[in-house]
């Protein structure tokens, strides 16, 4: 196979410069995973080098699957090479040589839900009622350890500068005293504990660094402080770094990125070289150039410029919408519209928000037009209770020390143990220095010392828990079956006849048919591999948001990596995108990232709306259109003369016109070109309901006018005889009519 034939020029001559450190800044759509992976098949297949010397750091899970089958065709299944994120290879660092700092091989792998409730625990045992404590330490102990900070070292950092920085040290160092006690680690502890061994070990340091003669990472610009100072360390004996990312896509700088890491290497690194992959493959000119446009207002960032050989394609079309409803009901009526005219289905449509909160009336929207939509980002699988509930059982099973799996689940399914048994429990396990399960195993040993009742109370839970341990030898997705057949998940979730608790179970055979899956693909695998699988995995069983037909409403930062036919980017308001918090702490430029993120995720058709009044935290608020949208036009005027228009505009009506009112004409001026040039019809007035039968006239509803012939209602807006019917008539186009009033009837 020839291994460049598929590869531009620019693309090739990367790959090829195969020694010593590289910088590959490769913009959106560039094809940057093909040449990460053909880089690494040619340093196996025509340089000779043994695939195990050769490391591949992808940013996600899906990410790694993708490369390592890329790799198979490539090379053939047996090729080596080290491909996992930076966490699954701190977790297989940290498995083999933990105990050089403390930690068995068998420690657990603490998620979001296990961090919360340590937390809780730390916060009580301080005896602190103050939810903003306990939400600052989160947040404290997520930045210490993304900056690879022990207690000691994170007090010289915040001291002076953070109110209660001494209270917050030592909660630190309490939490970090009961993960060592349980055998955990958080998931922000695999790489600080694994810098930390880095550090400590010259053993486990020379042995990696020998093994890796080549190293590779994905996405630079997403990596933080101490993921970049494990990188280097790795790196140091050979010198052969490759890295490729982008800059002007580095927008998680809210979770510990560092833009500096990918701005500053080819600085640090003097002898770096310096490469541009800028041949964008997915978008038009016309969507590209809007990029661009945003892109170039920021100041730290490598000079580029994407460029396309795919032709200009559609203009990008603005709308300034008088209100939210308005805005949303604009979104709809255009994918309606391109799915009835021009073919689209569902799944090629991309709804982006800057926040959460604004996917709402989008939802609504598209309720009542009867599309199918998914929101990315929702509940994930392996966060539900009734899935953590049967990991739980496994987890106590796999790792003797881990009391916060076991305080999940001994009142589950409820044995009457209430919170003070399970307090003094765990008080007697930590002061006799040995784990719950342990007391629990040999219950008549610590008979005598434990408190009164005690012993009789979880006695059954102990017998649960002896039995579950000596089977724990059971094949993964056998011992997963025994264990809810012995705990009784059945039972306790179907006999309560409650439609949550049927779909908890049915949720619970999912997870059973996923170790199934997962034993058939890992043959021999642990139970503790098993674990530390399910651990890593950063989306659970959420679907993949374009595998099916259905329209995608997501966060911009929920998108990064794919791409979309359609895209319209909402909500696009000063204090919404760029965000309240972002002005305030200065950073513009990581708002302005995401913006042109959110732009290249478009292949054909882009629209960028904006509302001039939004109902947000309890009230009706005037919005000022973002400023992105004038950059984005290539028109860096003053965004902010377009407010003192619509404030002028305001003050001259003497009385303000309702949130709920029709669209004011003189709204409209600052529409697209393509909205500009459509006639404005005036709404006829509703004098007075006709006595009709509106049921049936529903979005997707077939209808016949005595003038336009049959058509198609692809929306239904408002109610009773306010009721309106967009409606799309074969070869006349789209009109709008009063349903009570105009002569439709339905066709059967």
């Amino acid at each position: 196979m020839d291994l460049l034939s598929n590869l531009n020029e620019v693309q090739r001559e990367i790959v090829q410069d195969t020694e010593g450190k590289l910088l590959v800044l490769a913009g959106a759509g560039s094809g940057k995973t093909r040449v990460l992976t053909h880089r690494v098949a040619y340093l196996v297949a025509e340089k000779g080098v043994w695939g195990s010397s050769v490391l591949a750091i992808t940013f996600t899970n899906k990410a790694t699957a993708e490369m390592r089958e890329r790799l198979d065709v490539l090379l053939g299944p047996d090729h080596g090479v080290w491909i996992s994120t930076i966490h699954s290879l701190a977790a297989r660092i940290l498995r083999r040589f933990g105990e050089h700092i403390g930690y068995d091989s068998n420690f657990s792998i603490y998620d979001e839900s296990d961090s919360a409730r340590m937390i809780s625990k730390v916060i009580t045992e301080a005896q602190i009622d103050d939810n903003r404590i306990k939400e600052a330490l989160k947040e404290h102990i997520g930045k210490a350890k993304n900056e690879g900070m022990s207690p000691e070292e994170y007090f010289y950092e915040i001291n002076g500068l953070v109110n209660d920085a001494e209270l917050i040290v030592k909660l630190y160092a309490r939490y970090e005293e009961l993960l060592k006690h349980n055998n955990a680690m958080d998931f922000d502890d695999l790489l600080h504990k694994l810098k930390k061994l880095l550090m400590t070990s010259d053993e486990c340091l020379s042995y990696y660094q020998n093994k890796f003669r080549y190293i590779h990472v994905d996405e630079f610009q997403d990596t933080n402080k101490v993921q970049y100072e494990i990188i280097k360390m790795l790196a140091a004996k050979w010198g052969n770094l490759f890295v490729v990312g982008d800059d002007d896509q580095s927008i998680y700088g809210w979770r510990g990125a560092r833009v500096e890491n990918i701005l500053n290497f080819d600085k640090e690194f003097k002898d770096a070289k310096v490469h541009k992959l800028l041949e964008n493959y997915r978008s038009t000119e016309e969507i590209l150039n809007t990029a661009n446009n945003v892109i170039q207002n920021n100041k730290a960032r490598h000079e580029k410029k994407l460029f396309t050989n795919r032709g200009k394609g559609l203009k990008v079309e603005y709308y300034n919408a008088w209100n939210d409803r308005n805005e949303a009901e604009w979104v709809v009526g255009k994918i309606e519209s391109l799915i009835f005219y021009n073919g689209y289905r569902k799944k090629d449509f991309a709804i982006l928000v800057r926040a959460n909160s604004l996917t709402r009336i989008f939802e609504q929207m598209l309720q009542t037009s009867r599309l199918s939509y998914r929101v990315v980002g929702g509940y994930k699988f392996f966060d539900r209770k009734e899935i953590q509930d049967v990991l739980a059982y496994m987890r106590a099973v796999a790792n003797a020390r881990d009391n916060v799996a076991i305080e999940r689940i001994i009142n589950f399914p409820a044995r009457g143990i209430g919170d003070a048994t399970i307090d003094k429990l765990g008080v007697y396990s930590y002061e006799m220095q040995v784990s719950t399960l342990n007391v629990l195993l040999s219950l008549n040993d610590h008979a005598g010392r434990l408190p009164k009742g005690i012993a009789k109370k979880v006695e059954v839970f102990a017998d649960l828990m002896k039995d579950l341990y000596l089977n724990k030898g059971m094949p993964v997705d056998k011992f997963m079956q025994y264990v809810v057949e012995k705990v009784g998940f059945e039972q306790a979730y179907l006999s309560t006849k409650k439609e949550e608790d049927i779909t908890r179970w049915e949720n619970v055979q999912q997870l059973i048919n996923y170790a199934k899956e997962y034993s058939a693909k890992n043959p021999g695998a642990s139970l503790e591999d098993f674990l530390e699988t399910v651990s890593l995995e950063e989306s659970g069983k959420d679907e993949d948001p374009t595998s099916r037909d259905k329209i995608t409403i997501a966060t911009m930062h929920s998108v990064k990596g794919l791409e979309f036919r359609v895209v319209f980017i909402v909500g696009c308001e000063e204090e919404i995108f760029p965000s309240s918090q972002a002005l305030k702490a200065g950073e513009l430029e990581e708002e302005r990232r995401i913006m042109y993120v959110a732009i290249t995720r478009a292949q054909e058709r882009l629209y960028i709306s904006n509302a001039q009044r939004r109902f947000r935290f309890g009230k009706v608020q005037d919005c000022l259109q973002s400023r992105f949208v004038q950059e984005a036009k290539g028109e860096n005027e003053n965004a902010y003369k377009l407010f003192g228009e619509r404030k002028a505009y305001l003050d001259g009506l003497g009385k303000r016109p309702s949130y709920l009112d029709d669209e004011p004409a003189s709204s409209r001026i600052r529409e697209s070109q393509a909205t500009r040039a459509r006639a404005v019809v005036p709404q006829p007035k509703v004098v007075k309901p006709v006595a009709k039968d509106l049921t049936g006239y529903v979005g997707g509803a077939k209808v016949k006018h005595p003038n336009y012939g049959e058509g198609t209602i692809l929306v239904v807006l408002g109610e009773g005889a306010n009721a309106t019917a967009t409606i799309a008539f074969p070869g006349l186009g789209v009109k709008k009519f009063i349903i009570a009033l105009a002569p439709l009837t339905l066709i059967k």
